[in-house]
């Protein structure tokens, strides 16, 4: 965390107290805080009126104090709630139509245009919370256990312990404040505030008095009535909390206080049960606390997080790389539009603009964005009004609650895919409360996850963020998941992240992407790059009619080795190992577009989502949207075995986690070391109960296993291709660069037995004995593993310098893989099926398709798109090439079909 106002300078500050019809501001000398306020300003404000009014009202107070006085540092604000006074933004929707069109605005930018203090630091509060800071100085009960009351038109509470505000405590609501708890037959704040005293006033009388004030003045033995039952209720609903809590100091507090005489006997008499009564002071100067501690807020050290991304790997760089002769890490699409740079030339876009709409992934660290155009409309004198779609997001316990089916409680891995929309975790009512009004401001942004949902008729710019960048920012913890208000251990986010909210993301994508006028690429955070939505279409299109690569990302593991570090140039040589390339795993990949040298990289569901026809042909059908062959990488080159495992059977994948098809897998050799090895399908004396018995002895005692007992070893040889359909035990060994040709689920591994070793972060992997044996096929063993799971190559077809061999997958995968080995060139029909390659020996190849043609390096991994009908591969070096190409059977399997 980074300090922000360490050197802040202390002395003269503003504190402010907004009211539903005033505006109280003063200068408070926040070093002697027990100093009456000077230069006290008050101001009627229209809390009804428009948006723009309330601003320019507060504004206009704001900058009437400052006038007379020394240069101001901060400015704290009491401002009622809800309210997000972290940022800044109302979330004020029914406060009897008081202050409702601010709703999600961002007020502290409002504020700081409209006073054009930009280098004036704005801080927000609870009135309730800046009454106890006040006060606690006031009365020099900061460092005992105190509870402090506001007595108005709500119920204000705040608990303090060691001059800190508690929002969050064992011994406190879980709310942090009183107003919500129950009491009798309603909640807290229907029986200690001003509209039950005078409603009661009014059924014992038959009296309509016209204030609090008013009946207390009355001296009617109604009122005395009335306050002696309203201090024996505060008494009797104080007492446990008061207990719990250990309550030292009872401050109270606001207008109902100042007739303290009246309910303080039968206040008293209500806690006397207490071994130690509180010492009870009634505050008669609530204003003047509240100024003082909304001042003082601006005291408080303003943190945010410094690490935005935690990982070793690059950023994508802004401009494309020159080719280095071998695997290019950053691979492009040359578009012929352009992809426009920085965040000048777009805020310049967005000023024409009366009304725009930034919409984007969940991820996006949006007030950092917000910020950055900010800076530009600044620079033009631009007014603008932001508006944050977060502020209507229902409750995070609302959300918890609707998701919960699907995150499996704490298990740190599996969930079950959300099956409903984006829309879900809104609050319907709060989106139609977004009116941004003609004439408010230069320009009226909505800004936010889900900001389309507001149905406003606005310009739209949608922010992308790669899934890499999502996990990075995930890490270091300067993300949440939708609607989340803490941060939870790394693999519960992407476990939600993954069942949930990516889900319905790409839902929304989808929705977005005919409508899109802008899109940008949010990963460099203060250095974007974006495209107009029509170019960014028709470079879609070009796409899906063409070769291409995605680009890869790399991950380290425990069993990670040297492989891809010693042979892919650009990676991080610096990084412990390297586990995992996500060379083809679509829901994690995304594509780069190059315009006039700037890249710009979108998730691969775009092309998906503009024609899967055009990509898959004959499977679209049968895949729909979804992409169904991953291509990755296991580098175990001086690294460790994987652990042993299996993937589950298809009726499982859909009933527990609500994939359409299963994890089938097939390992590719493509470089080994001499002595190494794969675990492939049991011996033929394996006895089930016996295995799962070592199992969970090697689990519960940190045994030893002796895996060979029980799994299969082969040597592995360079090309060979190992079959892992579904509930097969296997595991690569140690010492091989395997490619993994799959179907696309990739996270549903269920570890058997890790070899007593612990992550990279020192923590235990989870181990899924259970689920495994739910899965596993035991029936694969002995004689039978050599003749089903290993693949014997059939020659199908032989010309002068070349073949092309099938390799035999197993009949429950949906794909099908064959190699061409050929000098020269050969030409290759996809039979409108969608065609993965890749050049497994030899150093470059060139595709060449309707007279165009690129060139794809060894080990890069390229998509054939099943719409190009044909194309011809041209080796050029004289000595043998190969290459591995995998699509989907035409006729369907057993393993796969669409429900």
């Amino acid at each position: 965390m980074v300090n922000k106002s360490d050197n802040m300078k202390t002395g003269n500050n503003i504190g402010i107290d907004i009211g539903g019809s005033h505006i109280t501001a003063a200068i408070i000398d926040v070093e002697h805080p027990k100093a009456k306020p000077v230069s006290i300003i008050r101001k009627e404000i229209d809390a009804k009126g428009a948006g723009r009014e309330i601003i320019e009202a507060i504004s206009a107070c704001i900058l009437e104090i400052a006038a007379d006085n020394h240069p101001v540092t901060a400015i704290g604000i009491a401002f009622p709630g809800p309210f997000d006074y972290q940022k800044g933004v109302s979330r004020i929707a029914e406060l009897g139509g008081k202050f409702q069109h601010i709703f999600g605005l961002h007020v502290a930018q409002a504020l700081k245009d409209g006073c054009r203090l930009y280098n004036t630091d704005f801080y927000f509060e609870n009135d309730a919370h800046c009454f106890a800071t006040g006060a606690a100085k006031q009365y020099n009960v900061s460092k005992k256990r105190s509870l402090f009351l506001t007595l108005g038109t709500g119920f204000g509470s705040s608990f303090m312990e060691n001059e800190e505000v508690l929002y969050h405590h064992h011994l406190i609501p879980a709310t942090g404040a009183l107003y919500g708890e129950k009491f009798r037959d309603s909640i807290a704040d229907d029986y200690f505030s001003t509209r039950w005293i005078l409603n009661k006033y009014k059924a014992v009388s038959n009296e309509d008095p016209q204030s609090v004030k008013d009946m207390a003045e009355s001296g009617s033995a109604a009122a005395a009535s009335v306050f002696n039952n309203f201090g024996s209720n505060l008494g009797n609903f104080l007492l446990p909390w008061l207990q719990q809590f250990a309550c030292e100091v009872l401050v109270i507090g606001g207008n109902i206080a100042k007739a303290a005489s009246l309910f303080h006997a039968a206040l008293i008499a209500e806690l006397l049960p207490l071994k130690q009564l509180p010492k009870i002071i009634f505050c008669e100067d609530t204003e003047d606390c509240i100024l003082k501690g909304a001042a003082l807020q601006t005291l408080k050290k303003k943190t945010e997080v410094l690490q935005k991304r935690k990982t070793t790997q690059a950023l994508l760089p802004l401009s494309s790389v020159a080719p280095s002769g071998g695997y290019t890490i950053y691979p492009t699409y040359k578009s012929g539009y352009t992809v426009h740079q920085g965040f000048e030339e777009l805020a310049a876009v967005i000023s024409k603009e009366q009304f725009v709409v930034i919409d984007g992934y969940g991820g996006v660290l949006w007030e950092n964005f917000r910020e950055q155009l900010q800076h530009y409309f600044v620079k033009e004198n631009k007014k603008i009004f932001w508006y944050d779609i977060a502020a209507c997001l229902k409750p995070s316990e609302v959300i918890a609650a609707i998701i919960s089916d699907s995150l499996n409680g704490d298990d740190p891995v599996f969930g079950k895919k959300y099956t409903g929309t984006l829309s879900d975790f809104f609050d319907g009512g709060k989106l139609n409360r977004i009116i941004p009004a003609a004439g408010t401001a230069d320009t009226c942004i909505i800004y936010g996850t889900g900001a389309a949902l507001t149905k406003l008729k606005a310009k739209l710019i949608y922010i992308d963020l790669p899934k890499n960048e999502v996990q990075y920012r995930m890490r270091a913890g300067s993300i949440f998941n939708i609607g989340a208000e803490e941060q939870t251990a790394a693999s519960q986010m992407y476990k939600r992240f993954y069942f949930v909210d990516w889900p319905v993301l790409n839902q929304h994508k989808e929705q977005l992407l005919s409508e899109i006028d802008i899109i940008a690429d949010e990963q460099r955070i203060d250095e974007i790059t974006w495209m107009q939505g029509n170019d960014f279409r028709k470079t879609l299109l070009e796409m899906t009619t063409q070769p291409f690569r995605a680009r890869p990302w790399f991950e380290a593991g425990v069993w990670g080795g040297n492989w891809m570090k010693k042979n892919i140039a650009g990676l991080n040589t610096n990084e412990i190992n390297y586990a995992w390339s996500f060379e083809l795993i679509t829901p994690e990949n995304g594509i780069v577009i190059e315009g006039n040298s700037f890249l710009m990289e979108v998730s691969f569901d775009f092309l998906m989502y503009t024609s899967n026809q055009n990509i898959l042909g004959n499977a679209a059908d049968r895949f729909g949207k979804a992409f169904p062959i991953r291509f990755d990488f296991l580098d175990t080159f001086d690294g460790g075995n994987l652990s042993i495992q299996c993937h589950p059977r298809t009726a499982y994948i859909r009933e527990k986690f609500g994939e359409n098809f299963t994890q089938d897998e097939t390992y590719y050799i493509l470089d080994c070391e001499p002595e190494a090895k794969v675990y492939l399908g049991f011996q033929e004396d394996i006895n089930s109960d016996e295995f799962k018995n070592a199992l969970v002895e090697a689990r519960q005692k940190s045994k030893a296993l002796v895996v060979e007992k029980y799994v299969q070893i082969h040597p592995a040889q360079k090309h060979d291709l190992f079959l892992i359909p579904n509930g097969t035990i296997h595991a690569s060994g140690k010492n091989n660069m395997v490619l993994e040709i799959s179907s696309t689920p990739y996270i549903f591994t269920f570890k058997m037995y890790d070899w007593l070793r612990l992550d990279l972060n020192g923590q235990p992997r989870p181990i899924n004995i259970e689920h495994a044996f739910n899965n596993l096929y035991f029936e694969r063993k002995g004689n039978l593993v050599k003749k089903e799971l290993i693949s014997a190559p059939l020659i199908l077809e032989e010309w002068p310098g070349g073949r092309k061999l099938k390799l035999p997958t197993h009949p429950v995968h949906f794909y099908e893989v064959d190699r061409y080995e050929f000098k020269g060139s050969v030409r290759i029909n996809t039979h409108q099926q969608c065609h993965i390659c890749m050049l497994v020996e030899g150093t470059s190849i060139e595709v060449v398709s309707d007279g165009k043609s690129q060139i794809f390096q060894y080990a890069e991994t390229f998509v054939i798109p099943a719409v190009m009908k044909q194309y011809q591969l041209n080796y050029l070096r004289n000595e043998t090439a190969y290459v591995v190409v995998a699509y989907v059977k035409e006729v369907a399997c057993s393993g796969y079909s669409v429900e």
